[in-house]
């Protein structure tokens, strides 16, 4: 789906729950302090007029939620390396909690070595990777 297909798909989420497009272009208009026509929101909902930002952003802060901001967002190369170094973070913090778990079994009896030492292992690989994309990140600046 091309871009302003997508902003419309979100748009219509959102006007769905603002109660409609009557409703959509009376909170756009108080958002943007000036009156925007349920036949102009219905227009730039089928696609024949484009959403100009301020009526978009009007509309997601009426209705509490910036979905269109998050996606052009994630749009950006910083966004995608600080997603990369986030998956990085989660994937650590999940071998590194395995590991211990698996030590502390160990350590109570109630597990055994060789799982403890490929926890371990799982976790050191992690780690490695977070540590290669922190050098990534730190090379663009991030």
């Amino acid at each position: 789906m091309d871009e302003a297909g997508m902003i419309r798909g979100f748009m219509a989420g959102l006007i769905r729950r603002a109660g409609g497009i009557e409703a959509a272009a009376e909170l756009i208009g108080a958002g943007i302090g000036r009156e925007v026509g349920k036949g102009t929101v219905s227009k730039r909902q089928s696609g024949h007029l484009d959403w100009p930002l301020v009526e978009i952003m009007a509309l997601e802060d009426a209705v509490g939620d910036p979905c269109v901001r998050r996606w052009l967002e994630r749009s950006l190369p910083e966004a995608a390396v600080s997603g990369d170094l986030m998956r990085g973070v989660a994937d650590a913090s999940k071998e590194a909690g395995e590991a211990i778990s698996a030590v502390m079994g160990v350590l109570t009896r109630q597990g055994a070595l060789p799982e403890a030492q490929r926890e371990v292992s799982e976790a050191l690989v992690a780690f490695g990777e977070l540590a290669a994309r922190l050098k990534v990140a730190a090379e663009d600046g991030v």
